[in-house]
């Protein structure tokens, strides 16, 4: 049955990629053709992204989407592994600027295999205890004791304390795959760039849309002087030569585009503020579609 979802979902995403296509003007199509074969490149060479097992296993990798992002194209990677599953594919978002060179990637999702039908069934017997019990479970913080990770009303959340940066370097891929690397300066005048981790976890709704911008976060310091995350996309800038070892940032993320978080799914990457040299974290707050408040002095 999951395979016949995923042939059915296949037809309808080729139909619709079909009728796209007599929209798509020539330039644009050759310029998405170009996108797409840098970020098959890219997902093809570097799999650090997946994680553990996932990144060893032999995956195969499809272009589900590709669209322009104002001056950039972005697209949407769809992986899984090559044999031995019948779930769901893992998703991926890779930004492409007019140069070919690659922006940002974005972890949507990870593969999720086909529960079987006979633990669903059990499932659903319970499902009387499970709408008293989750808003227990809602309510309180994370099981594991972990005192970053907390729940809103519908998304789970982790983030890291702010790792504080003068400037930060990363790594990305040519349309002939070479390597090329683009930095993200601080502002100046003695401020800083401070990176924070987040990690959101849709654990009680079918799907979220999620919106993250300047408005979807706010870091506050000890003062309680709030500050708004910058766009990652328009403040990364390619570089020359390889990137100095003192602003290397590995396995950089940026966080920064308009999301669906589907249940029982989530999504990693990096929020980016600007502080001044005397910045002290108090506490990070989520704003986008839920609300959530992690203190660093608890």
């Amino acid at each position: 049955m999951a395979e016949e979802r995923m042939d059915a979902a296949a037809n309808v995403d080729s139909e619709n990629s079909s009728s796209d296509d007599v929209r798509v003007n020539p330039e644009d199509r050759a310029a998405f053709s170009a996108a797409e074969t840098v970020a098959l490149a890219l997902v093809d060479e570097d799999r650090s992204a997946y994680g553990g097992p996932m990144a060893r296993r032999e995956l195969s990798f499809e272009v589900l989407e590709t669209h322009r992002y104002g001056d950039d194209i972005r697209v949407r990677i769809g992986y899984r592994p090559t044999s031995g599953f019948s779930g769901r594919s893992g998703e991926e978002w890779i930004l492409i600027n007019p140069d070919g060179e690659v922006r940002t990637r974005e972890l949507i999702s990870r593969p999720k295999d086909s529960q079987p039908w006979v633990l669903i069934a059990l499932a659903s017997i319970s499902v009387i205890a499970a709408l008293v019990l989750v808003p227990m479970i809602i309510s309180r913080s994370n099981p594991t004791g972990d005192p970053l990770y907390r729940a809103g009303r519908t998304l789970w959340m982790r983030v890291s304390p702010p790792d504080v940066v003068s400037e930060l370097q990363y790594g990305g891929r040519t349309i002939s795959g070479d390597a090329v690397n683009f930095r993200i300066a601080g502002p100046g005048n003695g401020w800083d760039l401070a990176v924070v981790h987040v990690s959101l976890f849709n654990r009680t709704s079918q799907q979220v849309s999620v919106n993250i911008d300047e408005a979807a976060a706010i870091l506050i310091d000890v003062d309680g002087t709030e500050f708004s995350p910058i766009n990652v996309v328009n403040r990364s800038e390619g570089i020359s030569g390889p990137i100095d070892p003192r602003y290397r940032y590995p396995d950089f993320i940026g966080l920064w585009r308009s999301i669906i978080i589907r249940g029982t799914e989530s999504v990693s990457g990096m929020l980016i503020f600007e502080v001044p040299p005397d910045f002290e974290a108090d506490r990070f707050t989520w704003k986008a579609s839920d609300t959530i408040q992690i203190g660093f002095r608890d």
